[in-house]
Protein backbone atom coordinates (compact mmCIF):
# COMPACT_ATOMS: atom_id res chain seq x y z
CA UNK A 1 0.00 0.00 0.00
CA UNK A 2 2.80 2.39 -1.16
CA UNK A 3 1.62 6.32 -1.74
CA UNK A 4 4.49 6.38 -4.15
CA UNK A 5 4.55 9.95 -3.31
CA UNK A 6 0.42 11.11 -2.99
CA UNK A 7 -0.96 13.09 -0.35
CA UNK A 8 -3.97 10.74 0.46
CA UNK A 9 -4.71 8.81 3.94
CA UNK A 10 -5.94 5.12 4.43
CA UNK A 11 -9.15 4.31 6.26
CA UNK A 12 -8.82 0.70 8.16
CA UNK A 13 -12.52 0.42 8.43
CA UNK A 14 -13.18 -3.11 11.31
CA UNK A 15 -16.39 -4.04 12.52
CA UNK A 16 -16.26 -5.15 16.68
CA UNK A 17 -16.49 -8.53 17.34
CA UNK A 18 -19.54 -10.29 18.23
CA UNK A 19 -21.72 -9.02 20.79
CA UNK A 20 -24.12 -10.50 22.77
CA UNK A 21 -26.94 -8.96 21.05
CA UNK A 22 -25.52 -10.87 18.14
CA UNK A 23 -25.14 -13.70 19.69
CA UNK A 24 -28.77 -13.71 21.16
CA UNK A 25 -30.03 -12.75 17.32
CA UNK A 26 -31.77 -9.23 18.65
CA UNK A 27 -32.51 -5.93 17.48
CA UNK A 28 -30.37 -3.64 19.25
CA UNK A 29 -27.95 -0.64 18.51
CA UNK A 30 -27.61 2.11 20.80
CA UNK A 31 -28.36 -0.74 23.36
CA UNK A 32 -24.47 -1.54 24.90
CA UNK A 33 -23.91 -5.24 24.77
CA UNK A 34 -20.77 -6.34 25.60
CA UNK A 35 -18.28 -8.18 23.58
CA UNK A 36 -18.65 -12.48 23.55
CA UNK A 37 -15.69 -14.73 24.64
CA UNK A 38 -15.84 -15.45 19.99
CA UNK A 39 -16.19 -11.69 19.81
CA UNK A 40 -12.97 -11.18 21.76
CA UNK A 41 -11.53 -14.14 19.24
CA UNK A 42 -12.43 -12.01 16.38
CA UNK A 43 -10.84 -8.79 17.46
CA UNK A 44 -7.79 -10.57 17.93
CA UNK A 45 -7.92 -11.55 14.38
CA UNK A 46 -8.57 -8.05 13.01
CA UNK A 47 -5.65 -6.93 14.98
CA UNK A 48 -3.58 -10.24 13.45
CA UNK A 49 -4.62 -9.17 10.01
CA UNK A 50 -3.99 -5.04 10.57
CA UNK A 51 -0.26 -6.04 12.17
CA UNK A 52 1.24 -4.46 8.77
CA UNK A 53 -0.88 -1.49 9.09
CA UNK A 54 1.04 1.88 9.30
CA UNK A 55 -2.03 3.55 11.39
CA UNK A 56 -1.05 5.94 13.71
CA UNK A 57 -4.86 6.93 14.85
CA UNK A 58 -7.29 4.84 16.46
CA UNK A 59 -11.18 6.12 16.41
CA UNK A 60 -14.03 3.88 17.51
CA UNK A 61 -17.31 4.36 18.67
CA UNK A 62 -18.06 4.63 22.53
CA UNK A 63 -20.13 1.55 22.96
CA UNK A 64 -18.34 -1.35 24.82
CA UNK A 65 -18.63 -4.16 21.40
CA UNK A 66 -16.47 -1.08 19.48
CA UNK A 67 -14.43 0.19 21.98
CA UNK A 68 -13.08 -2.96 23.26
CA UNK A 69 -12.56 -4.09 19.94
CA UNK A 70 -10.49 -0.80 19.12
CA UNK A 71 -8.41 -2.04 22.43
CA UNK A 72 -7.76 -5.19 21.28
CA UNK A 73 -6.59 -4.05 17.73
CA UNK A 74 -4.07 -1.11 18.99
CA UNK A 75 -2.75 -3.24 21.90
CA UNK A 76 1.32 -2.84 20.99
CA UNK A 77 1.29 0.00 19.27
CA UNK A 78 1.58 3.75 20.23
CA UNK A 79 -1.84 4.32 19.01
CA UNK A 80 -4.85 4.69 22.20
CA UNK A 81 -8.10 4.72 20.64
CA UNK A 82 -10.12 8.00 20.68
CA UNK A 83 -13.79 8.06 21.32
CA UNK A 84 -16.34 9.42 18.88
CA UNK A 85 -20.04 9.45 19.51
CA UNK A 86 -20.35 9.66 15.64
CA UNK A 87 -19.60 6.10 15.10
CA UNK A 88 -22.37 4.80 17.05
CA UNK A 89 -24.89 2.03 15.88
CA UNK A 90 -28.81 3.69 14.82
CA UNK A 91 -30.43 3.67 18.23
CA UNK A 92 -33.43 0.93 17.43
CA UNK A 93 -36.04 2.48 19.69
CA UNK A 94 -38.61 0.78 20.65
CA UNK A 95 -37.22 -2.54 18.96
CA UNK A 96 -34.20 -2.41 21.11
CA UNK A 97 -33.41 -5.77 22.92
CA UNK A 98 -36.27 -7.56 20.97
CA UNK A 99 -35.79 -10.86 19.64
CA UNK A 100 -36.88 -11.04 16.05
CA UNK A 101 -40.16 -12.51 16.81
CA UNK A 102 -41.09 -10.13 19.52
CA UNK A 103 -40.55 -7.16 16.95
CA UNK A 104 -42.89 -8.80 14.48
CA UNK A 105 -45.55 -9.33 16.32
CA UNK A 106 -45.72 -5.88 18.02
CA UNK A 107 -44.60 -4.06 14.96
CA UNK A 108 -45.58 -5.92 11.79
CA UNK A 109 -45.63 -4.87 8.53
CA UNK A 110 -42.49 -2.31 9.76
CA UNK A 111 -40.08 -4.87 10.05
CA UNK A 112 -40.25 -5.71 6.79
CA UNK A 113 -39.66 -2.03 5.52
CA UNK A 114 -36.80 -1.80 7.89
CA UNK A 115 -35.04 -5.27 6.26
CA UNK A 116 -36.31 -3.90 2.54
CA UNK A 117 -35.45 -0.29 3.04
CA UNK A 118 -33.52 0.74 5.96
CA UNK A 119 -32.23 3.85 4.51
CA UNK A 120 -35.77 5.49 4.65
CA UNK A 121 -37.33 3.49 7.02
CA UNK A 122 -37.00 5.01 10.69
CA UNK A 123 -37.39 2.50 13.74
CA UNK A 124 -40.56 3.27 15.49
CA UNK A 125 -38.75 5.83 18.26
CA UNK A 126 -35.85 5.59 16.75
CA UNK A 127 -33.20 7.34 14.82
CA UNK A 128 -33.71 8.67 11.10
CA UNK A 129 -31.28 7.29 8.84
CA UNK A 130 -30.59 10.51 7.89
CA UNK A 131 -29.94 12.20 10.95
CA UNK A 132 -27.03 9.01 11.27
CA UNK A 133 -26.08 9.54 7.89
CA UNK A 134 -25.13 13.23 8.51
CA UNK A 135 -23.48 12.49 11.85
CA UNK A 136 -21.19 9.72 9.94
CA UNK A 137 -20.36 11.54 6.81
CA UNK A 138 -19.34 14.92 9.02
CA UNK A 139 -16.62 12.18 11.32
CA UNK A 140 -15.61 11.02 7.65
CA UNK A 141 -14.97 14.46 6.36
CA UNK A 142 -12.82 14.85 9.29
CA UNK A 143 -10.62 12.46 8.81
CA UNK A 144 -9.99 12.92 5.26
CA UNK A 145 -9.56 16.80 6.05
CA UNK A 146 -6.71 15.41 8.61
CA UNK A 147 -5.18 13.19 6.31
CA UNK A 148 -4.00 10.93 8.98
CA UNK A 149 -3.92 6.97 8.65
CA UNK A 150 -6.35 6.04 10.90
CA UNK A 151 -8.45 2.38 12.13
CA UNK A 152 -11.82 2.94 12.61
CA UNK A 153 -13.56 0.83 14.88
CA UNK A 154 -17.35 0.71 14.65
CA UNK A 155 -20.61 -0.80 13.33
CA UNK A 156 -22.11 -2.47 10.67
CA UNK A 157 -24.45 0.20 9.85
CA UNK A 158 -21.79 3.46 10.46
CA UNK A 159 -19.12 1.52 8.39
CA UNK A 160 -21.70 0.85 5.62
CA UNK A 161 -22.64 4.74 5.68
CA UNK A 162 -18.97 5.14 5.64
CA UNK A 163 -18.66 3.48 2.05
CA UNK A 164 -22.41 5.08 1.35
CA UNK A 165 -21.09 8.34 1.94
CA UNK A 166 -17.47 8.39 0.24
CA UNK A 167 -19.44 7.00 -2.71
CA UNK A 168 -17.89 3.46 -2.51
CA UNK A 169 -21.18 2.05 -2.09
CA UNK A 170 -24.67 2.63 -3.50
CA UNK A 171 -28.04 1.78 -2.15
CA UNK A 172 -28.22 -0.95 -3.97
CA UNK A 173 -25.43 -2.52 -2.11
CA UNK A 174 -26.14 -1.65 0.99
CA UNK A 175 -30.07 -3.07 0.86
CA UNK A 176 -28.56 -6.21 -0.36
CA UNK A 177 -29.19 -9.34 2.57
CA UNK A 178 -25.27 -10.46 2.13
CA UNK A 179 -24.30 -6.54 2.60
CA UNK A 180 -22.35 -6.56 5.67
CA UNK A 181 -18.75 -6.23 7.16
CA UNK A 182 -17.45 -9.25 8.63
CA UNK A 183 -16.52 -10.08 12.19
CA UNK A 184 -12.91 -10.59 12.47
CA UNK A 185 -11.32 -8.81 8.89
CA UNK A 186 -11.11 -5.21 7.76
CA UNK A 187 -11.73 -3.43 4.73
CA UNK A 188 -9.34 -0.43 3.77
CA UNK A 189 -10.07 2.56 1.61
CA UNK A 190 -7.81 5.00 0.80
CA UNK A 191 -8.72 8.52 0.33
CA UNK A 192 -7.87 12.47 -0.13
CA UNK A 193 -10.15 15.17 -0.31
CA UNK A 194 -10.58 14.89 -4.26
CA UNK A 195 -11.97 10.99 -3.96
CA UNK A 196 -11.75 7.59 -2.20
CA UNK A 197 -11.22 4.21 -3.55
CA UNK A 198 -12.09 0.75 -1.85
CA UNK A 199 -8.77 -1.30 -1.87
CA UNK A 200 -10.19 -4.14 0.17
CA UNK A 201 -13.48 -5.40 1.54
CA UNK A 202 -13.58 -8.24 4.49
CA UNK A 203 -9.97 -9.54 4.44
Amino acid sequence: MSRAGGNFMYLYLVRHGQSVGNEKQLFFGARDYPLTPLGREQAKQAADKLREAPFTRCVASPLSRAWDTAVICTEGRPVAPEACPALREQDMGELEGLSWGAAEARFGEHIGALLSDWLHTTPPGGEAPSHMTARVGECVDGLVRRGEDTLVVAHNGSLSLILYHLGLAGEQDLLRPDWFFRHGCYSAVRADEAGAELVCFNR
